[in-house]
C-alpha cells in the first residue's frame, strides 16, 4: 500500500507505474494483479482506504470540548499535524488526489470528501462561546471574518503544498509552517477576542 500510495502521489494516476509499485513493494506483478485486477482498481482501493482513514483520524478523533472557535481550529490543526507525522504516505496520497491530473479518476470520491469536510465544519461551528469575542462587533460577523481569514490561510497553504513549494515530508519546512500558523491564530485572537 505504501509503495502504491507513493507512486500515485508522485506521478498521478496516468503516469503511475505498476512496475515501479511492485519493485518498491518487492512483490511480483502477478501478485498485484491477483488482488487488484488493474491499476484503476488499485487506485480506487487506495482512495477508499485513504478517505476512510481521514474520516477516522480527523473527523472522529477531532473533539471540541471548548466553545472557543480559534482553540477548536488549533486542536483540529494539531490532529492534522500528528497524522501527517505518523502517516506521511497516506497524507501525501490524499494531498495529491485533488490535482487536475487525477480529476477524472477522483471525481467519484468527492461526495465522501465533502462529507468529511462538512462534519469537521459542523464540529468547528456548533455551540460556540460568543462571550469570548469583542463586544463592538456582532458575533456572527466576527466568526465570518475569522472564517474568511482562515479559509484564505488554508487556500494559500494548500496551493503551496500542491505546487511542491512545501512537502509534508520536509520536517523543517513543516515545523516552520506550524510556527507560522500558531502566530496567525494568536493574531486572530488579538484582532477579534476580548
Amino acid at each position: 500500500m505504501n509503495a502504491a500510495m507513493n507512486e500515485f502521489a508522485k506521478n498521478g494516476f496516468k503516469r503511475a507505474s505498476t512496475n515501479e509499485i511492485v519493485k518498491q513493494a518487492d512483490i511480483g506483478k502477478g501478485m498485484l494483479f491477483y488482488y487488484f485486477g488493474n491499476k484503476k482498481e488499485l487506485f480506487d482501493f487506495l482512495c477508499e482506504y485513504t478517505i476512510e482513514f481521514i474520516r477516522n483520524e480527523y473527523l472522529i478523533k477531532f473533539s471540541c470540548d471548548t466553545g472557543d472557535f480559534v482553540e477548536r481550529y488549533q486542536k483540529l490543526t494539531e490532529v492534522k499535524r500528528r497524522v501527517m507525522k505518523e502517516f506521511p504516505q497516506a497524507i501525501r496520497f490524499y494531498e495529491r488526489l485533488c490535482l487536475s491530473e487525477n480529476e477524472e479518476f477522483y471525481e467519484e470520491y468527492m461526495e465522501n470528501v465533502m462529507g468529511i469536510r462538512d462534519g469537521i465544519i459542523q464540529k468547528l461551528y456548533d455551540n460556540l462561546d460568543y462571550s469570548l469575542l469583542r463586544d463592538d462587533l456582532e458575533p456572527q460577523t466576527t466568526i465570518t471574518y475569522i472564517h474568511w481569514l482562515m479559509d484564505s490561510y488554508e487556500d494559500d497553504l494548500t496551493a503551496r503544498f500542491r505546487s511542491g513549494r512545501i512537502s509534508s515530508s520536509d520536517e523543517t519546512a513543516a515545523a516552520n509552517e506550524w510556527e507560522h500558523f500558531y502566530s496567525f491564530l494568536n493574531d486572530l485572537r488579538k484582532l477579534f477576542y476580548k
